[in-house]
Formats: C-alpha cells, structure tokens, sequence
C-alpha cells in the first residue's frame, strides 16, 4: 500500500490552484464549445434542466407530503380513544353454584341453572314480589354480572307455570 505523502498532495493543490492552473481552466472553457460542438452543449443544457426541475418537483411534492402528514398527525391528536365494550359468558359452575345458594332462600321460586343461563319459575302470581326479588338477586349475583332477558313470561299464557323467566349471564369488559 502506497504512503500517504502529504508534500506531493500540496504541490497538486498549488499546481491546480496557481494562477496559471486558472487560465488554463478558463481556455479550457472558452474553447469547449469548438472541441465538443454545440449540439453537445445544447443536450447537456437541457439535461441540467430537466434535473433542476426534477428536483424542484420532488423538493415541492416532499412539501405537500410533510403538510399532509402534519395535519394527518394533528387530526389523530384530536380523534377520541372510543372504548369497545364485550361481553363473556360467566363460567356455568359459578352460575350453578349461585342457584344452589340462592334456591333454598326463596321457597316458592325454583331456580335452576343451565350453561350460561338462570332459569326462575313459579307456580302461582301469589308469589310475584319473591319472584321480582329473585330476579333482583340475580341482578346483583356475581361479581360484574350483567344479566340479559332471554325468556319472560307472567301470567296464564306461561306454559310450565304462572311466573317464568330465563336470563343469560355474561359479564362486560371494556377494551379500550
């Protein structure tokens, strides 16, 4: 590998940048167009200005993309975080374990529990407030239950007795 020799660099240098090296840089110049012809010239002139508009177009674009990109960012600053709401169904053992609890309490309600759903039913309209209760401890039964009406029926049109209902158990979570 060749030293680097920094006394042979500076003479380059002073060759090139003496003022002899700029005349001979300007005669160069002025006698261009006679070595290389004018049709040369006139190609490399609009191939200069093809480039120097090719980068005016992409130093415009980039502009207009960078605006867009602003207001992009802005307008998602602005947009509110809107939280979706799901539902999951509550285990079947706990909702059994519930109607085991809750069945003894109200004597005339039978409360049974099947999969996903609580199922209460009576035999008369006499007991319609233990009823309403039962259905209120339901409500209110495990931890975050949120119970949905699947069946309800009161009254003589009721096929399996006078007071009916069956709800489906879930609980609500929110993501966000």
């Amino acid at each position: 590998m060749k030293k680097f020799d920094l006394n042979s660099f500076n003479a380059l240098v002073n060759k090139y940048l003496s003022p002899q090296g700029m005349n001979d840089l300007n005669r160069f110049l002025e006698e261009f167009p006679v070595r290389a012809g004018y049709g040369v010239l006139i190609a490399g002139g609009i191939v200069w200005l093809i480039a120097g508009l090719g980068i005016v177009y992409a130093t415009t674009l980039a502009k207009n993309v960078s605006e867009i990109r602003t207001e992009l960012i802005k307008t998602e600053a602005l947009k509110p975080v809107v939280p979706t709401i799901s539902t999951q169904a509550v285990p079947a053992d706990e909702i059994a374990n519930f109607a085991a609890r809750t069945n003894p309490l109200y004597k005339d309600i039978n409360i049974t529990a099947i999969r996903d759903t609580i199922n209460l039913a009576s035999s008369s309209g006499r007991y319609f407030g233990a009823f309403r209760e039962a259905i209120n401890h339901a409500y209110n039964g495990g931890t975050r239950w949120r119970l949905a009406i699947d069946y309800l029926c009161v009254g003589r049109e009721c096929q399996n007795g006078f007071l009916q209902g069956s709800f489906k158990v879930n609980t609500l979570s929110i993501n966000r």
